[in-house]
């Protein structure tokens, strides 16, 4: 991947010749606070329903006539439009994507108000939903990070079209990148032709002011109980703001979390909870690395009577790591499953756009990949224990899904 940057506009160019399709992701970093919660998640959903030349309708069938799959979503730190089309319709992929972001009417907002609303209520009656949205939502206060289903719902009402207006102007003046990944003639067309064409996606160097009001308030073990006294399985589940990728403790804590419960049947959360002690339908660990931080947490599934048994599991699985660091032969079994797992996931035109565009609008740079992956071969059995120690020591945030009977204080 090459990045160029010519009359401030950032493209990043990957050549693969002969590969069937060309991915083109279109990045625009969201540095401030909402106004109300939910404002870019309708935001990238209007983008797609709507311009001053074409109707929602017309519009899908122009991407479905030219077999051209677009998409727009609104993550924590940046909203990306996704397009995947074979070579010979790059103009009109372009020219689609171009009008979407530039001439939207946003006429639809009442009604995407209606479906996103419905869509939230259906989705928080899964229990796990539930259980997620109150974790993520506590872990993170009132930072934007917080911008949870319940949050959403709470704010749609409040939001009107003027301030979806609003937010599209600023999007159009934040950090932006072109990125392509595909079989494209040459560097200098494509770059002459996102300069002449795009010239919206100048980058804006703006503050980033979502770091400025971020801060842990999680300063002693939180309990959260959402009784639901008709659930027969309990929801757990555990954890903590820690350092995220821009930290030299981000490969460590994915090897602990690899360890631990997110490499399937042979991690120890699966195979001493699950197989050995008979605790859980689905148990697991997750670390999701963010820009100003990153969330490490343990999750279980478990009849609501082994809720105790179940974090007292958690806690047996950190202590065993913080006193006797993995053998060889494990470690390197994690090792060898990241790198395995990185290369998957970068395949195909479309995640590699994806994944280097993301790279460098979190200022990681493109060689971000491979300096990672050599901190991961760099780590030692006992950085392992010293992240776990790390956990045990830090106060730590459970919500529980389950029968108000078996509710419990710390």
């Amino acid at each position: 991947m090459k990045h160029y940057n010519k009359e401030g506009i950032n493209i990043l160019l990957k050549k693969a010749p002969m590969t069937p399709r060309t991915s083109v992701c279109l990045f625009f970093k969201t540095n401030k606070k909402e106004k109300y919660y939910g404002i870019n998640s309708l935001l990238a959903r209007l983008l797609l329903q709507g311009t001053k030349k074409y109707t929602a309708l017309q519009l899908a069938d122009e991407f479905e006539n030219e077999c051209i799959d677009i998409s727009i979503k609104s993550k924590q730190d940046y909203i990306k439009a996704s397009l995947v089309f074979m070579k010979e319709d790059f103009n009109k992929a372009m020219e689609l994507s171009k009008d979407l972001l530039l001439n939207s009417t946003f006429d639809d907002f009442e009604k995407e108000v209606y479906k996103l609303k419905g869509e939230i209520i259906s989705d928080l009656d899964n229990p796990k939903m539930k259980l997620t949205d109150s974790f993520v939502k506590n872990l993170f206060k009132e930072h934007p990070y917080s911008s949870t289903h319940t949050k959403i719902l709470e704010d749609l009402d409040k939001i009107s079209k003027e301030d979806i207006i609003s937010a599209h102007k600023e999007l159009l003046n934040s950090q932006k990148a072109i990125v392509i990944a595909g079989d494209f003639d040459d560097d200098n067309k494509i770059i002459d032709y996102f300069c002449t064409n795009f010239s919206f996606m100048k980058s804006i160097d703006t503050n980033c002011e979502i770091e400025d009001i971020f801060k842990n308030d999680i300063k002693k073990d939180e309990l959260v109980w959402i009784s639901k006294n008709d659930a027969s399985q309990a929801q757990v589940i555990q954890g903590w703001i820690v350092d995220s990728f821009k930290s030299e403790m981000c490969a460590k804590y994915s090897l602990l979390n690899n360890i631990l419960g997110s490499s399937g049947l042979s991690s120890r959360l699966f195979v001493n909870l699950r197989d050995k002690q008979g605790l859980a339908y689905n148990v697991r660990s997750q670390y999701e690395t963010l820009l100003h931080s990153a969330i490490f947490n343990m999750y279980i599934g478990t009849t609501p009577k082994n809720i105790q048994k179940s974090l007292d599991g958690f806690k047996d699985e950190l202590e065993k790591l913080a006193l006797l660091p993995p053998d060889e032969v494990e470690l390197k079994g994690a090792k060898e499953n990241i790198s395995g797992r990185m290369k998957y996931f970068t395949q195909n035109n479309s995640q590699i756009a994806s994944v280097q565009g993301y790279n460098f609008m979190m200022g990681l740079g493109l060689d971000y990949n491979e300096r990672f992956l050599e901190d991961i071969f760099n780590t030692k059995a006992k950085d392992i224990s010293l992240m776990a120690q790390n956990l045990l020591e830090a106060p730590k945030l459970i919500v529980v899904v389950a029968p108000e009977e078996y509710k419990f204080e710390l």
